[in-house]
């Protein structure tokens, strides 16, 4: 009947607005999914920002420790081809740039000079700033010093010499600046664990950052002799192109998204000041120190040992090949200590790898004395080192101050570490023509053999282990 349907739809009406009213219990079946559906997209957007972040960090990370080692090793074969006629050395050969005996000293030291003012200054900008804008700042210093070295060095050999030395301590101050910030980008995020890791693949790209620069000098001596101003032409291709790697990291920080982070300077120089902190430095500084006067004291002296080995009477070619072997086995050497790392810890690896290299220093010295005619097992010798100090201590020393500092104070500790270690470097590469001027090859080995010795030790000693570093609070 209509009153029946009317008494239906009234109902119905009721119904409705009941629904209206009270909300679906936990928001409903659609609502919930709705949720869902929002939360699954925010994570899964959330997601990809972290995974590209953390590429982008890991991309600059791996340039800017790439362009570290091409700045420092291109030096020495660019240096062996200005001192060279027409690709070739020895006696009676008049070089094409004859170097001053100051350059002889100051050309190889100045580079570690500038690069502890880098690591102390922009280490300490790292955590005050920020990571990305110290990072802008100091490779638009490598990147001001390799050009300058490369296209304002003309005039006479004093001139050219002059320049260069002056234009490679602006490059080393850029360069030593990348050291702290390179691994303190490469270890943003994640516990100490992950950040060792992520640093230590970072840093992996020295390796062939060391190598390029004997690769790009073997396809310039490939050039026919009858180029115009050849030997110029080669040494400023070879220290211009040191800008490459430091633009790409300059690109990729000017486009990283987020402005200037400044951290409160007290907050900054409390955490600074924790004693725990300047305890754990003597081990991470002191071992970098005495690692890289053996390291550094022979490395930018190869072509001076690969000729004291081979004789004299070589090519530039041969010496550039014989580089570029050892720079190889240095890579394998780094690519093994990776696969070891999260094994025994950067501890481990330090005090181990100093101590062999220690025993092969000694094993070179005494052959050398003994049968310097044994090229072939000296160059081995030579090998040998290599690897073992890149296995080893080369990857440690960089990672120590990742594994035992924390975040807030990581760039500045890590940038003192870094500026003891070139301290190291510039007496290595003072020590090495005083020493084997006066005494001889063997000498030299046999100091190097000391000071690893005596970095084994302090590593055992004087580094927290990895538990110990994570109990000390950042402040006091």
């Amino acid at each position: 009947s209509s009153r029946d349907r009317a008494r239906a739809a009234a109902a119905m009406d009721n119904a409705d607005s009941y629904r209206k009213e009270v909300p679906p219990l936990y928001g409903g079946v659609d609502s919930t999914a709705s949720t869902v559906s929002g939360s699954i997209k925010s994570s899964s957007a959330s997601s990809t920002a972290i995974v590209g972040t953390s590429e982008r960090c890991n991309f600059v990370a791996a340039c800017g420790n790439f362009s570290i080692q091409y700045n420092y090793a291109c030096a020495s074969i660019a240096t062996a081809i200005m001192l060279s006629h027409n690709g070739f050395t020895g006696d009676g050969l008049q070089p094409d740039f004859p170097q001053p005996n100051w350059a002889k000293t100051c050309l190889f030291s100045v580079v570690f000079i500038g690069s502890v003012a880098g690591m102390l200054t922009m280490g300490f900008l790292g955590d005050f700033l920020g990571i990305k804008q110290a990072l802008v700042l100091t490779n638009l210093l490598t990147v001001l010093g390799a050009m300058s070295s490369a296209l304002l060095s003309w005039g006479s050999s004093e001139t050219v010499w002059t320049v260069i030395t002056a234009s490679r301590f602006v490059l080393g101050v850029g360069v030593g600046g990348n050291y702290p910030l390179s691994a303190a980008k490469a270890s943003q995020g994640g516990g100490a664990e992950e950040a060792v890791a992520k640093a230590g693949v970072a840093f992996f790209w020295q390796g062939p950052g060391s190598l390029a620069p004997y690769l790009f000098g073997l396809v310039l001596l490939a050039l026919p002799q009858t180029v115009p101003g050849l030997t110029s032409l080669q040494f400023r291709m070879l220290l211009g192109a040191g800008a490459l790697p430091a633009l790409v990291v300059l690109n990729a920080s000017l486009s990283e998204p987020g402005g200037v982070s400044v951290q409160r300077p007290w907050n900054l120089l409390e955490s600074i000041r924790n004693p725990a902190h300047w305890l754990a430095l003597i081990g991470t500084a002191g071992t970098w120190f005495l690692f890289d006067v053996a390291f550094y004291g022979t490395m930018v002296f190869i072509p001076t040992i690969l000729q004291s080995v081979f004789g004299a009477e070589q090519s530039l070619r041969d010496l550039a090949m014989r580089a570029t072997m050892m720079s190889v086995l240095g890579i394998f050497g780094m690519a093994l200590g990776l696969i070891i790392l999260p094994k025994v810890g950067p501890r481990a690896m330090n005090t181990w790898g100093l101590a062999l290299a220690s025993v092969t220093f000694g094993a070179f010295a005494s052959v050398y004395r003994r049968s310097p005619e044994q090229s072939v097992v000296l160059f081995s010798f030579l090998c040998a080192l290599f690897f073992l100090l890149n296995m080893g201590p080369q990857i440690a020393t960089y990672l120590l101050p990742v594994e035992v500092f924390p975040p807030e104070v990581r760039s500045t500790f890590h940038g003192l570490s870094a500026a003891a270690a070139k301290v190291g470097a510039v007496v290595g590469a003072l020590l090495f023509p005083i020493i084997s001027d006066r005494f001889g090859v063997p000498a030299v080995m046999l100091t190097q053999a000391a000071f690893c010795a005596t970095g084994a030790l302090l590593s055992h000693v004087a580094v927290p282990s990895a538990a110990a570093a994570r109990s000390v609070p950042a402040k006091r």
